[in-house]
């Protein structure tokens, strides 16, 4: 019995060993051993400020880890947070990571369809409203072939976007994905696309024209809320449900064209619409 004790005592350790953050270069993190990778973790004492250049990888006595995720709450209340550099290696951002970052104004990344990758708890967008890709700004985003679906909170509050090119390659926008991007005038969503998300586009506030692919077959609850500079809208016949509040507060709205296909229109589906 006490042979099979020590023995996962033994085991254990090195959980133990990495449960405390360590720092390196001035970002704290917590080591994985097992599988080589670092997360981002809030600094101890005191709070991360200025430009925050996150780095692919990272050395702790003689091995080499990946840096994967920026952990829940990594940077809450770091007011004095001014931009941040997030490498192509980060496939996740934990729930409130960039809570109250008040002072944020830019992120940097190095390639779209890695950003696109990533699982967002949080989206430090969401306060910097400006999206780098190298030292030039993102105004008109072209997605990249290779990504076949823009998931949760990819470009929320990404309000500097001006317009965005969606490939055929992609086959669902994920809720919040747009939400925010008051920047944006139009968009096209290709045949590829089969459904739009809860939120997809709310708060686009500067949206005049909106075209939707014929193979989207689902709009979701409050899609385009607030989608105040649209005038008008055609559902394609593809569509067969409108989610609650999908043009909720469309006040420009002044034309709307619902094929014959749509058997559920949610509660409200044009609220505030004149």
């Amino acid at each position: 019995m006490k042979k099979v004790l020590s023995f996962f005592i033994l085991m254990l350790l090195p959980m133990v060993a990495g449960a405390e953050p360590v720092e390196i270069d001035g970002i704290y993190y917590e080591l994985v051993s097992k599988v080589k990778e670092a997360i981002v973790k809030q600094k101890p004492s005191g709070e991360y400020t200025g430009s925050v250049v996150i780095p692919a990888s990272v050395t702790y006595d003689g091995a080499e880890y990946s840096v994967t995720s920026i952990g829940g709450a990594a940077f809450w209340n770091c007011s004095g947070l001014t931009s941040v550099t997030i490498p192509n290696s980060v496939t996740s951002i934990g729930d409130q990571a960039f809570q109250n970052c008040s002072g944020l104004t830019s992120v940097y990344i190095s390639d779209i369809a890695a950003w696109c990758n990533i699982s967002f708890g949080d989206n430090p967008l969401r306060y910097a409203h400006r999206l780098y890709l190298g030292e030039e700004e993102i105004k008109d985003l072209i997605i990249p072939n290779s990504v076949t679906s823009i998931g949760e909170r990819t470009f929320y509050g990404c309000s500097s976007l001006t317009s965005v090119t969606i490939p055929n390659s992609v086959t669902s926008i994920g809720e919040r994905a747009f939400s925010g991007c008051s920047g944006l005038t139009s968009v096209t969503i290709p045949n590829s696309v089969t459904s739009i998300g809860e939120r997809a586009f709310s708060g686009c506030s500067g949206l005049t024209s909106v075209i939707i692919g014929n193979s989207v077959t689902s709009i979701g609850k409050s899609a385009f809320d607030g989608c105040s500079g649209l005038t008008s809208i055609t559902i394609p016949n593809s569509v067969t449900s409108i989610g609650n509040y999908a043009f909720d507060d469309c006040s420009g709205l002044t034309s709307v064209t619902i094929p014959n296909s749509v058997t559920t229109i949610g509660g409200s589906a044009f609220f505030g619409c004149i």
